[in-house]
């Protein structure tokens, strides 16, 4: 048998060589798309996870509210920390914004570092709550013991609202005791986001959008009037 030349034996290994690498970059490449296809919707099915845990937990939290309201005649008063927790147990309170009282409420979940109950993304759920003063006597209607009461229905009228925008082109619900807030995956600088977290009686709902300088992925839910004070009559906390 003919040997071949080393010349022409180097050039074929070359070859073959340059052949295994050319179909290893097409498998890679393969793989690569497969792996993208496969990982964009995981990651959109975590976020719905996400999403729809915290919506049950703010759900949860909304009915540890009416619950409170039933037993102590008032709704809670928002922590600022949760060392301060206890604020929320005295019979009346004058502070608007804050975080869910978890303890007073009794509701078990994940907590900061701080103790703070948090979101499925590790964020402090924010609680707002009406400081309206309907017969001006200095007592808040919604959060000081039986003053809902005295007031009664017709003329209670908490101050919170909710729109579909910073600007409340469109008001989604008005006079609302309370409101809960997420702050979702994402912390953008939107103009919808930071109305739900300023000082004031506003807070924005809308659908989520992550595309452009718009974005928005808060979660808000809020107790509405009707629905507190139908609880309450079944309590018989009011009239």
């Amino acid at each position: 048998m003919k040997s071949q030349p080393p010349e022409k034996l180097k050039s074929r290994i070359t070859q073959s060589q340059g052949f295994t690498l050319l179909e290893m970059s097409i498998v890679l490449l393969i793989m690569g798309l497969l792996l993208g296809s496969v990982m964009r919707p995981m990651g959109s099915r975590i976020i719905e996870r996400q999403r729809s845990e915290t919506l049950s937990q703010l759900s949860t939290i909304r009915e540890a509210l009416i619950g409170y309201a039933s037993v102590h005649h008032r709704l809670p008063c928002p922590i600022t920390t949760a060392a301060a927790s206890l604020q929320s147990a005295v019979s009346e309170c004058n502070q608007m914004h804050g975080f869910v009282p978890a303890a007073v409420l009794g509701i078990t979940g994940h907590y900061d570092a701080t103790g703070l109950l948090v979101d499925s993304w590790g964020a402090p759920i924010q609680y707002h709550v009406s400081l309206s003063d309907a017969d001006s006597d200095g007592l808040a209607d919604f959060t000081t013991a039986h003053e809902m009461r005295d007031v009664s229905m017709q003329r209670l009228v908490p101050e919170l609202e909710v729109c579909n925008n910073a600007a409340c082109s469109q008001l989604r619900a008005n006079r609302l005791p309370a409101v809960l807030v997420s702050t979702g995956a994402s912390q953008s600088a939107s103009s919808d986001e930071a109305e739900n977290q300023n000082s004031d009686n506003r807070f924005v709902s809308r659908d989520i959008d992550m595309v452009g300088a718009d974005q928005f992925d808060d979660i808000v839910l809020w107790l509405s009037g009707n629905i507190l004070y139908t609880r309450l009559l079944q309590a018989q906390v009011l009239p």
